[in-house]
């Protein structure tokens, strides 16, 4: 009898894992059968969801044109390029803020690899002048034209590029020049669609020797106050060895206040001197 028990039990066992694996068979069953006829159920070796196009993701430096109250400043150099240009051009890659180069007539093959430098790296070249001659080009409208075409031209063969934004060494209302002279030259550039720039900041850098670095920062924040688009001079020769330094201090700071740099562009709201 007590066999006969142990033996009934082994059976009864037997019968009920047979039940148990038949049961997990049917739902295993059944929830293939689910999945397979509702196509937004999860594939759980599918990866994670694809992150957006690098085209989509802000570039770091910037061209956007700006919008009503945003906060903006404009780095623009002029005179180079020139021994600093390189230091300048360190400083703003290392923090990622574009500029513009109001630049002259380099013949040297520094000066050309460095014209290309501030193109490969995103910044805006302009038209100071060839000669950079006051006495030769404030001759005459024509004499004007003749020295930016001189220089568009040697931009054009070896960087491929021709500005339309340019400077007037001195400003647009220097005393270097005949007015009437100096409004000429603004009716034909204008007539060209080209775009002159002043500027509503400056560091004061164009003294017979370099100012500390420390100064020209003051000089900047000094004369730009709390405007929302400042747009700053600074020079760019071999005399102006704070500049990068400058430049530097000109960077954290406005970002601190949530300036945010860009190049300027024939799109950019132009800044004249006034009388």
């Amino acid at each position: 009898m007590f066999i006969k028990s142990i033996r009934l039990k082994n059976l009864m066992l037997v019968a009920g894992a047979a039940l148990l694996g038949l049961a997990l068979g049917l739902g295993i069953l059944l929830l293939g059968t689910k999945a397979a006829a509702d196509p937004e159920t999860p594939d759980p070796s599918a990866g994670l969801p694809e992150t957006p196009a690098e085209s989509e993701a802000q570039d770091a430096m910037g061209t956007g044109k700006p919008e009503d109250g945003e906060k903006i400043v404009y780095l623009t150099f002029d005179d180079g390029p020139s021994a600093v240009t390189a230091d300048i051009l360190d400083v703003l890659k290392e923090k990622e803020a574009p500029a513009t180069f109001f630049v002259i007539g380099a013949t040297t093959e520094r000066g050309k690899s460095l014209y290309h430098r501030i193109v490969d790296e995103g910044h805006a070249l302009g038209i100071h002048s060839y000669s950079h001659r006051y006495q030769e080009i404030y001759q005459s409208a024509d004499a004007y034209l003749q020295d930016f075409d001189r220089l568009a031209d040697h931009l054009d063969s070896i960087v491929g590029v021709r500005p339309t934004i340019f400077r007037f060494p001195g400003g647009s209302l220097n005393n270097l020049a005949d007015p009437v002279v100096l409004e000429e030259i603004k009716e034909k550039m204008s007539e060209r669609g080209c775009v002159w720039f002043d500027w509503n900041a400056l560091a004061k850098d164009d003294k017979a020797s370099a100012a500390p670095a420390q100064e020209m920062f003051d000089n900047v924040v000094a004369s730009a106050g709390d405007k929302e688009k400042i747009l700053i001079l600074l020079h760019d020769d071999a005399l102006r060895t704070t500049a990068a330094e400058c430049v530097g201090m000109l960077i954290d700071h406005y970002r601190e206040l949530g300036y945010r740099f860009e190049a300027l562009t024939p799109d950019t709201e132009p800044v004249h001197l006034v009388q």
